[in-house]
């Protein structure tokens, strides 16, 4: 409550003044992604133009999202080619998304922005520019990056002249949004500020009730050959989260979820996630000469979550009817600090007729986590038709820990340190190479703050080797280093000035991190690839990108939730696998007219699992969580109709996804199904109303599939939402 009136009262403040400084701006609402080309993005980090980098990028721009009427990175992934939610974990609280079947990790103006690979939060818009996505490993550019895509969040920075924003949105389950923003000179020395807050409240589908706020401000200095910027974020997230979703079909608990209304609950009413983030966040700019720039950047991220969630579940035959058995509630609070520091000089010089842009970096990342977890045994759910869920109350609950029951208390470290070079070579103006070479050693330790027994969620191997697994003792830490090297190459060739070709190779490895399993920190580094070929075009009115890819992972760790032979509740079991993903895919952005635009991708890919020591038998079966095909197509029209002086715009939308499986035997699995969503645009000076239908047919489909308690989590149906925005200076 204390957040939701500072954030009103700021509110309030940008809207009063916005007021007085109303100037006359021309509302344009730009809905294509199409970008110039020299359009640079910040995700590359060599200022090169995305059409020189032979690598796949895409951008989503501000305007893009908000014409959509997104409030949620989520939201802005179908616009991305390749890209779905989902994962081997799905708690319901955080994303999890998927690009070309490999996970993601998340940047917040370039730097980490997460502490556990398993956990994470709800990321907002509040105060993003534009959301920048690098397909395929990153380690060569961000060290101790997951193996999948790079999600970057790019903010806004501070203007020099006045501008104001603010915006509320209403619609479904009683959500509201409110936004506002405001920028310009603060009359100090030459600083300019900027007060970036929003604040969110749903009753939520299925009663999952939400709270978020955000407050980020931030100064910006220009003294001579120096950009200084300086930003304090803060978060709060209060959320219900469904960890157990719609459970499968009987007998076994298979085939698609069960066919009951979705509204139907398994989630226990003692569910939730609550979420403190701090950060602040410093880069300088430093023009040394013409052909030497030195950034530096440092951030420190402060992040402390306490939650209650399901774990577990299986479908039973129980008195003659199918129960949900085995349901499990886990308590669990983290604590982490994260401090990062990188230098990056970057030259510019001829050698010999070619141009380059090298930049030498080095970085330093620290992370101290702290994690506590206990679990309780809850009752059955009598008949998964007709859920009743009557757990009682919290105070009845007893928490234990033992072999059936996951627990830990536990102190985490992480230091990763890495040096890197990365040359862009203009060779001529058809040829241009890049070559990146990373050296990274990762520092990882998981130590007992308390004697506990051995149970899913804190063993390891015993010393010396054991039949069974052995907990974690106070004093006796469990510890790895690793020091892998990663690469990135290839080359990109222009035919014309609007066509060319790339293809490239990059590497990652990634160390095992997590407050979900500390003792995991022992396991072997997770590493991937992907070798990339592809054709770009551009013309005035069509941009149009197509490439093939190979990606591979190996020694992901995973952990399965089953049910324990011995006692009850369930037990989690560590997993080790590798797969493949080969593809497919193409994004096409179309402006024919004035007053038409056009944007879609369509990705396929082929997920196989190639290692599975635990259970050989799956090999060559589907990818957990990848869907084979993908697609989405968002087209805009501006109404022939004049009112005043300017025009409405009506927008049209359409997203796929086919069938995806829900685990390594392709037992379980959710249909693909289309979802269309609409949206009326109506400008009107400084103002503009927005009104909008998502899921406008009411059709049912699944989020993702990986619930821990094996089921599947749907997803809203039919949706509205209106929003009033107004912009001045």
């Amino acid at each position: 409550m204390r957040f939701r009136l500072w954030a009103l009262a700021g509110a309030g403040t940008m809207l009063l003044a916005a007021a007085a400084h109303a100037q006359e701006v021309e509302t344009v609402v730009v809905t294509a992604k199409t970008l110039p080309p020299n359009y640079v993005s910040e995700i590359d980090k060599t200022g090169t133009p995305i059409a020189d980098v032979p690598r796949s990028i895409e951008v989503v721009p501000d305007k893009l999202f908000n014409a959509q009427g997104d409030t949620t990175l989520a939201q802005v992934l179908p616009d991305v080619s390749g890209a779905s939610q989902g994962g081997q974990y799905n708690f319901g609280f955080f994303d999890r998304f998927i690009i070309r079947g490999l996970d993601a990790t998340y940047l917040d103006d370039g730097l980490p922005d997460g502490t556990s690979d398993l956990t994470g939060y709800v990321h907002s818009l509040t105060g993003v520019q534009s959301v920048e996505i690098l397909k395929g490993p990153g380690s060569a550019l961000y060290g101790s990056a997951e193996e999948g895509g790079t999600i970057n969040l790019v903010h806004f920075r501070p203007g020099d002249m006045f501008g104001a924003w603010a915006s509320e949105q209403y619609g479904s389950y009683a959500t509201t949004t409110t936004d506002a923003s405001v920028t310009g000179p603060t009359g100090i020395g030459g600083v300019d500020g900027r007060l970036d807050a929003s604040y969110v409240h749903s009753d939520g589908f299925r009663d999952l009730t939400n709270q978020t706020g955000d407050i980020l401000g931030s100064l910006s200095w220009r003294p001579a050959h120096h950009d200084i910027l300086f930003r304090v974020e803060y978060h709060n997230l209060e959320d219900v989260p469904d960890a157990e979703g719609i459970p499968f079909s009987p007998p076994a608990g298979s085939g698609q979820p069960l066919d009951v209304p979705t509204d139907f609950r398994y989630y226990t009413p003692f569910a939730y996630a609550d979420q403190q983030i701090e950060r602040v966040f410093a880069t300088d700019a430093w023009s040394v000469n013409e052909s030497l720039l030195v950034n530096l950047w440092a951030s420190w991220t402060g992040r402390d979550v306490n939650l209650a969630r399901n774990s577990g579940g299986s479908v039973a035959l129980d008195d003659g009817q199918y129960a949900l058995t085995r349901r499990q509630l886990r308590r669990q609070t983290d604590n982490s600090n994260d401090l990062n520091f990188q230098a990056e000089p970057t030259w510019s010089f001829d050698t010999g007729g070619l141009k380059h842009t090298l930049i030498t970096g080095a970085a330093a990342r620290e992370l101290n986590v702290g994690t506590e977890r206990e679990t309780a045994d809850l009752p059955n759910i009598p008949n998964v038709y007709d859920p009743v869920v009557d757990d009682g109350s919290l105070a009845s609950l007893d928490f234990q820990c033992d072999a059936a029951h996951s627990c830990d208390n536990a102190k985490l470290l992480a230091q990763f340190y890495g040096v890197y070079a990365i040359d862009q070579i203009d060779v001529t103006d058809s040829l241009k190479l890049r070559l990146s070479i990373r050296k990274d050693w990762f520092n990882t330790e998981a130590a007992a703050r308390a004697d506990i027994p051995a149970n899913g969620g804190q063993e390891e191997p015993c010393v010396p080797p054991q039949a069974t697994e052995c907990p974690l003792v106070p004093g006796f830490p469990e510890r790895r280093s690793d020091a892998p090297a990663s690469w990135d190459e290839g080359a990109v060739y222009f035919f014309t000035p609007a066509f060319s070709a790339f293809g490239g190779y990059s590497s990652a490895a990634y160390p095992i991190f997590n407050t979900e399993e500390p003792e995991s920190v022992g396991q072997t580094a997770e590493s991937s690839a992907q070798g990339e070929l592809g054709l770009r075009f551009q013309q005035d009115w069509v941009t149009a990108s197509t490439s093939i890819y190979h990606v591979t992972r190996d020694n992901v760790f995973t952990v399965l939730t089953e049910p324990n032979p011995s006692g009850p509740g369930d037990i989690d079991i560590p997993q080790v696998f590798s797969y493949r993903v080969e593809g497919w895919e193409s994004d096409v952005n179309l402006q024919p007219t004035d007053s038409l635009s056009i944007i879609t991708n369509f990705s396929y890919q082929s997920p196989v699992i190639t290692s599975y020591v635990q259970t050989p038998t799956d090999i060559g079966s589907a990818v957990p969580s990848v869907p084979s095909i993908l697609a989405n197509a968002w087209a805009s029209y501006v109404l022939p109709v004049r009112p005043w002086d300017t025009s409405p715009m009506l927008s049209f939308g359409v997203q796929y996804r086919n069938h995806e499986y829900a685990d390594a035997a392709n037992t379980r699995f959710i249909p693909g199904d289309p979802v269309c969503n609409l949206v009326l645009a109506i400008p009107y000076g400084q103002w503009q109303l927005q009104a909008g239908l998502s899921n406008l047919f009411d059709q049912r489909y699944y989020i993702d599939a990986s619930g821990t308690g094996g089921g599947a989590e749907p997803g809203v149906g039919r949706t509205w939402f209106v929003k009033l925005a107004y912009a001045a200076g």
